[in-house]
C-alpha cells in the first residue's frame, strides 16, 4: 500500500544552517512566525493554507484527533467535528474555507472524505466509489475534490475528482496499473498524484485533463518513481522523483500543464521533497541537511533558489525547528509543521513580510530540537493516510 510519508523528530540536536545563494537581484523573502498551537493535545499539523491565511490541518486533542481551521493570519484553531466516529483530519482548504479531508464514521472502523461548508462549517459525508472507504486531499474554488476511494468490494483503490461542493465522485482510473491517489486539484480540475504503472513495477506522478481527464504519466528525474503533490492554476506541478540509478529523492517542478520535470535540487548532502506549488511557481517542502541525517528542514524554492525557511524569519524563533512546509498560499502564506522548544510537533504559519529584514539571507545558527523515526502520533496519520 502506498503511502506520502512524512519525517517526524524525538532526540536534540544543534545544527548550523549554512547560506543560501541566491539569485541576482532576487528579493531574500522574509516572514513572520506563528505557532498556531494545538487543540489540547501535544501534536498538530498544518496541511494546507488559503488566500487569507486561514490553515487546515489536524490536532490531537485530550481525547482524539481532530480537523482544525484557523482564523485568518494564524488566529485559533477550530475543530471541525466528525463524521460521527471519534477523529478526523483535514488536508485541503479554499478561499471559501471549505475544508476537505476524512473521518471515521459511527462504527469507528470506516473512513470517509468529507467537504466541510463554508468558514469550516457542517462536514459532509462524499462517499466513495463503491468501496468502505474514501480520503480527501485538496479542494479547488468550485468545492471541487481531489482524492482517493476504494472500488466496488474493496479490490482496488483509484484517485478521484468530486463535481462541484463536493458532488459525486469521478472515478479518475490508472496508468495501466491497479491503483492510484490523488492529492492535489486546480481551478481547472487537474489532478494531480500518482499511479502504478502497467505490471504494477512501479508509481509514476500523473496529471489529469481538465474536469478530471485522461491521466498523463509525468514521468521520473531518471530513476523508477515519482510522486505529485501539488498543481497550480497553469498546470505546474511539484512532487518528489528518483534521479538515475535511484541513488536519491529530488523535489521537482514540471512546466506547464505537466511538462518537463526540473530538479529543484536539495540544500547539502541529502535529500528533498516539493509538498506544495503556487500561481507563481514558488514551491515549499523538506530536504534533508545531511544523506546520512533523518533531521528535515522546511524549504522555499523561489527566483530559481532554493532556501531554508529556518533562515527567513524576521526574528529568532527560540528552540523551533520548521521541518516540513506543506502549503503555499498565492498570497504568499506558508503552512507546515515543526518541533517546539519542549520537544512537541506543532503546526504553524509564516506570513511573509512587505520589505526583507536587513540580515534575512545570512547563516542563522538554530538551537533546535530534532528526531529520529516516526512518531506514534502520525504513524496513526501514516496509516490514516494509506488505503485500506
Amino acid at each position: 500500500m502506498l503511502v506520502k510519508q512524512k519525517l517526524t523528530i524525538l532526540a536534540l540536536f544543534l545544527f548550523t544552517v549554512p547560506d543560501a545563494p541566491l539569485a541576482a537581484n532576487a528579493p531574500v523573502p522574509c516572514y513572520t512566525f506563528h505557532n498556531l498551537g494545538t487543540l489540547g493535545g501535544n501534536l498538530s499539523e498544518g496541511t494546507a493554507v488559503n488566500n487569507m491565511g486561514q490553515v487546515a490541518g489536524y490536532s490531537y486533542t485530550a481525547s482524539n484527533i481532530a480537523a482544525f481551521l484557523s482564523r485568518p493570519n494564524g488566529g485559533s484553531l477550530s475543530d471541525l467535528g466528525t463524521l460521527g466516529g471519534g477523529d478526523s483530519s483535514g488536508y485541503g482548504i479554499n478561499d471559501r474555507g471549505q475544508v476537505t479531508g476524512n473521518a471515521t464514521l459511527s462504527d469507528e472502523r470506516t473512513t470517509h472524505a468529507f467537504l466541510s461548508d463554508a468558514d469550516g462549517g457542517v462536514l459532509h459525508d462524499l462517499g466513495t466509489l463503491g468501496g468502505t472507504q474514501s480520503f480527501g486531499y485538496a479542494v479547488n474554488a468550485a468545492g471541487q475534490v481531489a482524492g482517493q476511494a476504494s472500488t466496488l468490494h474493496d479490490i482496488d483503490i483509484h484517485a478521484f475528482l468530486s463535481g462541484a461542493n463536493g458532488g459525486s465522485l469521478h472515478d479518475l482510473g490508472t496508468l495501466g496499473g491497479s491503483e492510484s491517489h490523488g492529492y492535489a486539484v486546480n481551478a481547472a480540475g487537474q489532478v494531480a498524484g500518482l499511479s502504478y504503472i502497467t505490471q504494477n513495477v512501479s508509481t509514476h506522478a500523473f496529471l489529469s485533463e481538465a474536469n478530471g481527464g485522461a491521466l498523463h504519466d509525468l514521468g521520473t528525474l531518471g530513476g523508477s518513481f515519482s510522486l505529485a503533490d501539488g498543481v497550480n492554476t497553469s498546470g505546474q506541478v511539484t512532487g518528489q522523483a528518483n534521479l538515475t540509478g535511484n541513488t536519491a529523492i529530488h523535489a521537482f517542478l514540471s512546466g506547464a500543464d505537466g511538462g518537463t520535470l526540473q530538479d529543484l535540487g536539495s540544500l547539502g548532502s541529502g535529500e528533498s521533497v516539493g509538498n506544495a506549488v503556487n500561481d507563481a511557481g514558488q514551491v515549499v517542502g523538506f530536504y534533508n541537511p545531511l544523506d546520512s541525517s533523518p533531521v528535515t528542514h522546511a524549504f522555499v524554492f523561489t527566483d530559481g533558489q532554493m532556501l531554508d525557511l529556518n533562515s527567513l524569519l524576521d526574528h529568532t524563533v527560540s528552540g523551533f525547528l520548521l521541518q516540513s512546509a506543506t502549503g503555499i498560499s498565492n498570497t504568499g502564506f506558508i503552512t507546515g509543521y515543526g518541533k517546539n522548544a519542549a520537544g512537541k510537533i506543532n503546526a504553524f504559519l509564516l506570513t511573509p513580510n512587505a520589505a526583507p529584514a536587513p540580515e534575512s539571507s545570512s547563516a542563522l545558527s538554530l538551537g533546535v530540537f530534532v528526531a529520529i523515526g516516526l512518531s506514534g502520533a502520525l504513524i496513526r496519520e501514516l496509516r490514516r493516510k494509506s488505503a485500506v
